[in-house]
């Protein structure tokens, strides 16, 4: 019985209703997001035009987004006073001394997770866990009685003690899922060729998790510059203060300074709305690595 030779059958067109349906889904997708985006946007293009304004501009009703007298006097409150210049130092100092303490911190315990089976490693990782449910209004009094009790009220030293509590155990889970990807047989070859383990993990591990450090980095930056409850609770005077406590101190009782308020927002934010998006890539990938491999 001879085969017959093979014909291939010409594909099947998509019906043309089918098509109809599944651009009608995208567009309706599509225009969702756009929706949401506008939405999201909306707080931050009011934030924008209130800086740029009076004070006696923003309780117009009904309120007008474009400001009718421009002025860049509310930035220059800002920028010309000593007091609050000092707040964003302040800021940047706790900022970024925490997001060091944290990915060094961080590090080591998730590649210790990540590479060693030790006695109670399940118990660690659940503990970690745990600290990310727990709201941290609950510890506002157990840390204010701890940093009094240390001699370390009213100082940066406190705030950066208490932000790294809350930023190191999300540095240590994220870091530790990224590094269980990364073969460990990178490192073994480094050790082979004479590295020592430390060696290994500089020049092998961490460029390998670049885009893990950046992420983590960024989300313990984000939190230690945001932070407002502890900072109120734990600093008193005015040259320890940071940039959220400054803002807060613009609200009186009689008058309230929304335009100056806005520009302190909009310089406060402008650096980290940079970092994000020449970093978003990294922070993305930092993120979703990791996620279902544990």
């Amino acid at each position: 019985m001879s085969a017959e030779p093979f014909v291939k059958l010409p594909e099947e067109r998509e019906p043309r209703g089918m098509r109809a349906r599944r651009r009608a889904a995208h567009a309706a997708v599509y225009g969702a997001l756009g929706l949401a985006t506008l939405i999201m946007m909306f707080p931050v293009a009011w934030m924008l035009t209130v800086s740029v304004r009076p004070n006696v501009e923003v309780m117009k009703i009904p309120p007008q987004w474009i400001p009718g007298v421009f002025t860049l006097a509310p930035y220059a409150r800002v920028l010309g006073s000593a007091r609050y210049l000092r707040t964003f130092l302040n800021s940047y100092f706790i900022a970024l001394t925490v997001t060091a303490f944290s990915l060094f911190l961080g590090t080591l315990a998730a590649y210790a997770l990540a590479r060693f089976r030790f006695r109670g490693q399940r118990s660690v990782i659940m503990f970690l866990i745990i600290t990310q449910m727990f709201p941290l209004v609950l510890l506002c009094i157990p840390y204010f009685q701890i940093v009094v009790y240390l001699g370390l009220y009213d100082t940066l030293t406190s705030l950066i003690l208490v932000y790294t509590t809350f930023t190191l155990p999300f540095c240590i889970l994220m870091l530790r899922s990224y590094f269980a990807q990364i073969p460990k047989e990178m490192e073994e070859a480094a050790m082979v060729d004479g590295c020592s383990r430390l060696g290994a993990i500089i020049r092998t591990l961490l460029p390998m998790s670049f885009p893990a450090l950046v992420g983590a980095g960024l989300y313990t930056f984000l939190l230690a510059w945001n932070e407002f409850l502890f900072a109120v609770v734990l600093i008193e005077s005015w040259e320890k203060r940071v940039i959220t406590m400054a803002i807060y101190s613009l609200l009186a009782e009689f008058v309230t300074e929304w335009s100056m308020m806005m520009a302190f927002s909009v310089l406060a934010s402008a650096p980290l709305v940079v970092a994000f998006i020449f970093l978003q890539r990294y922070v993305v990938q930092g993120m979703t690595a990791g996620a279902i491999k544990s």
